[in-house]
């Protein structure tokens, strides 16, 4: 039996904690239809974890596929061989999966019980009610136009940093 990944084990935690699939929860955050500041400090550390994971696959994937049963592998392949291990060391040692998981843990520990989901689920009637999704994603990417027009140059004054030479006609041209 093998040992469940970190980013499956914490999707399980944020799935305890909010009674949603973590990847539903990513999808309301990015349209916009939750303001949970908890959330939202739960999923950034999340996603920090799934590219600690998809790093370490693409590694593990390109070790085993230099060291496949029955490969013998060539001179210029013992390298490749080599640098595959040693980047996916570097992928384990710097995803530091688990402490992003205990992370996540303290951030959901430090809330009552049920507040969270409570707050999840407020926050998405208030979105269905108030705003349907179009309208809140035109607002999310559009941006207001400035109403001051922009300042002219007549009138404005150049400001000269102190012992910096004035500007102005220069000697010996003529």
């Amino acid at each position: 039996m093998s040992q469940p990944t970190a980013l499956a084990t914490a999707d399980t935690v944020i799935e305890a904690a909010w009674p949603r699939p973590a990847d539903t929860l990513q999808t309301h955050l990015r349209e916009g239809r939750t303001t949970d500041p908890t959330l939202l400090t739960v999923l950034r550390i999340r996603q920090s974890l799934v590219f600690s994971d998809a790093e370490i696959s693409s590694q593990q994937e390109r070790l085993h596929h230099l060291t496949r049963p029955g490969h013998v592998p060539l001179l210029h392949e013992l390298d490749a061989v080599t640098s595959a291990a040693t980047q996916l060391r570097t992928a384990h040692a710097e995803a530091h999966a688990h402490a992003r998981v205990r992370a996540i843990c303290a951030v959901i520990d430090a809330h009552p019980e049920n507040r969270l989901a409570a707050q999840l689920i407020r926050d998405l009637d208030r979105s269905a009610t108030v705003q349907p999704r179009a309208e809140a994603a035109r607002a999310r990417t559009t941006t207001p136009v400035p109403a001051t027009p922009a300042p002219s140059a007549v009138g404005t004054q150049a400001v000269i940093r102190a012992g910096a030479p004035a500007a102005g006609p220069r000697a010996g041209r003529g």
